[in-house]
């Protein structure tokens, strides 16, 4: 993401929860350095494939296969308050696995799902993230800028007026 899409993206994320807050951070690298950065949350992890991301934050970095999607930290089982996710392939497989993740995390009542990608893949957020807890997904408002790809990308949420995520954040 460019610096000002981080920035504003750390603001929004942070708007949507408080100190106490589990948040977690899937194939998300550059927006939770982004939010960490910024708030230095001791209770926002990075699940990531990548190592090199463990020397930013070890305590709070957490490997993640997304070919072995049921594993991750007992601790985060139904406690995540919102989950940032970054899908690193945009197929339907990748998302299925993701999904299948986001649903033993996320807390089954107040749990909400920020998902950036390319807008090529609305098709298939459609069709894995449709129910609760991972949707329907609504299209926000925050302008992603992703000035390395070619591709249009976008953030889509779930929870209460996702679709004015990012009206105020300016």
């Amino acid at each position: 993401y460019s610096t000002q899409c981080a920035t504003t993206l750390a603001k929004g994320i942070r708007s949507l929860c408080s100190p106490p807050s589990t948040i977690a951070f899937l194939c998300c690298p550059t927006g939770f350095v982004a939010f960490q950065h910024k708030y230095s949350y001791k209770n926002a992890y990075l699940l990531e494939f990548d190592q090199r991301f463990s020397v930013l934050a070890p305590k709070l970095f957490i490997p993640y296969n997304l070919d072995e999607p049921d594993e991750f930290p007992d601790y985060l089982r139904e406690k995540v308050d919102l989950a940032v996710v970054d899908p690193p392939f945009l197929n339907e497989i990748t998302n299925k696995k993701l999904s299948q993740t986001l649903r033993q995390i996320l807390h089954p009542t107040r749990g909400k799902l920020l998902v950036i990608t390319s807008t090529s893949a609305e098709p298939i957020l459609q069709k894995v993230y449709n129910e609760a807890p991972l949707g329907p997904l609504r299209k926000t408002a925050v302008d992603i800028e992703h000035g390395q790809l070619a591709n249009d990308f976008a953030s889509y949420g779930f929870w209460q007026d996702a679709e004015k995520f990012g009206t105020d954040l300016s």
